[in-house]
This record gives structure tokens, C-alpha cells and sequence, in this order.
């Protein structure tokens, strides 16, 4: 069965779990250009209407998370988030049947995997994502700055984790990340939320460096290139549970 991950850019992942799919923050469009004239340097990966996912988890409802010019174009069976969220895609046309809260500490399924929301600062009600699947905890930050409450992760095991580090606008810098991937003591640590636009982003070299004497080991992603999960867990010496 299939367990890989997709990095479409910015805070957007794809991640296939066995027989069921998972998007979070898919920004596949330049709307950003249209109202605060940023374009986005890497090119589209999915067309909108090619997404295909069972699930699209929202972290919060700013245009480079929850992008009206995507969702729009989708039609999924689920489309989940936060409250902010849910209001946003009602006012996008898609029926109740297809939407799903998910506030901090809610915990949806998918198929065999779940989904957890946790703790984010950054808008009222943003949220992080922790996905459990075959025995391995993956866990997006989403857009967050620093916070102390962000290293209650520690208790939840964390295999993997994707953290933000751009540094602006609402977002901790590569040292903070650093700090938070410390504290939460994850078993691997992988820089995002860079390189999607010029005017706001970040070398992941710095948080490469930032992490160095940690003793956990960071990986930097390719841009739209799917990775297999265990073998990632079998690089770096992930066991998964049983």
C-alpha cells in the first residue's frame, strides 16, 4: 500500500495513505499575485482540477493555505479545517455533507489513517496537522510563530516533521523552528514554507545549519517530487510501531 509524501510548494502537501489521499494546503494557482502581487517562482504542480484527494485539510484561512482560485475548482468528498475554514468553503458553494471541522485537538479518520489538529499560532483559530499512519507520526506545522505550547508536541511522539521557516509574516524564523523541532525532539526534521515567492522566503541551508549538534537529522525536500515515507524512515533509522 502506498505511503508517500508530495511537497506542492509553500505549506502544501500531498500524502497518499494506502487507499485513501490527504492534501493540506494546496496552493495551486498565482492568486497571490492579484492582491498582494506576489508570483509564485516554482510552477504550478497540480492543476486545481486535477487534484485528486479523498481529503483537504486547511490550516487557516489566508489565500496561500485556503486558495478560493483552488478549492473552487475541485470537487473532493471532503474538505476540512477550522472554523474560519468551513466558513469559506460554504461561502464557495461546497454542501455541508462535504465539510468537516476540524479544530485543535479534534481528531478525524481516513481510511487507516488519522488526522489530529493541533495547536498553532498564527490566525484565531489556525491549527497544525498531525497525520498517523502505519505505526509513523507525521506532524505540519502549518504557518505558526514561535510558542512554547507548539513543544507540547513533544508527548505525541513525532516521527517526522515539517516545519514552517520563512521568518515573515506571522512565521517563525529558521532558528525558532530549530528550536521547536528541538523541543518537540521529532525523529527527523524537514524545512518548508519557503521558495514559493520571492518576497517571502528563506534558505533551508539556515535551518539545516540552525539544527546542527541536535543529534536529529533534517532533510530538505525537492519541490513536487513524492517521496516514499518508509523508506525515509528506513534512511534515517525511524522504527515505525508496530
Amino acid at each position: 500500500m502506498p505511503f508517500t509524501v508530495r511537497w506542492l510548494g509553500q505549506g502544501g502537501f500531498l500524502f497518499r495513505l494506502g487507499e485513501k489521499t490527504l492534501a493540506v494546503d494546496p496552493y495551486l494557482s498565482d492568486s497571490v499575485a492579484q492582491t498582494d502581487r506576489f508570483r509564485r517562482i516554482v510552477p504550478i504542480p497540480i492543476q486545481p482540477e486535477a487534484l485528486s484527494c479523498d481529503m483537504v485539510v486547511c490550516t487557516h484561512d489566508h489565500q496561500d493555505h485556503l486558495d478560493a482560485d483552488t478549492i473552487s475548482k475541485t470537487s473532493l468528498p471532503l474538505y476540512a479545517g477550522p472554523d474560519t475554514c468551513i466558513a469559506h468553503f460554504r461561502a464557495l458553494g461546497i454542501d455541508d455533507g462535504r465539510l468537516q471541522p476540524l479544530n485543535a485537538g479534534d481528531t478525524v479518520p481516513l481510511g487507516d489513517a488519522r488526522v489530529t489538529a493541533l495547536f498553532a499560532r498564527h490566525t484565531e483559530d489556525s491549527i497544525g496537522a498531525l497525520i498517523e499512519y502505519r505505526g509513523l507520526r507525521l506532524y505540519v506545522t502549518g504557518d505558526t510563530e514561535y510558542d512554547e505550547r507548539l513543544l507540547e508536541a513533544a508527548g505525541l511522539h513525532v516521527d517526522i516533521l515539517f516545519i514552517c521557516i520563512n521568518g515573515r509574516l506571522g512565521n517563525m524564523n529558521a532558528q525558532d523552528a530549530a528550536r521547536v523541532a528541538r523541543g518537540v525532539n521529532c525523529r527527523l526534521a524537514v524545512p518548508m514554507h519557503y521558495g514559493m515567492f520571492a518576497e517571502n522566503t528563506e534558505d533551508p541551508a539556515v535551518f539545516v545549519e540552525a539544527m546542527k549538534g541536535s543529534g536529529i537529522p533534517t532533510f530538505v525536500m525537492d519541490f513536487d517530487t513524492e517521496y516514499s515515507v518508509p523508506l525515509l524512515a528506513e534512511r534515517f533509522a525511524i522504527n515505525q510501531a508496530t
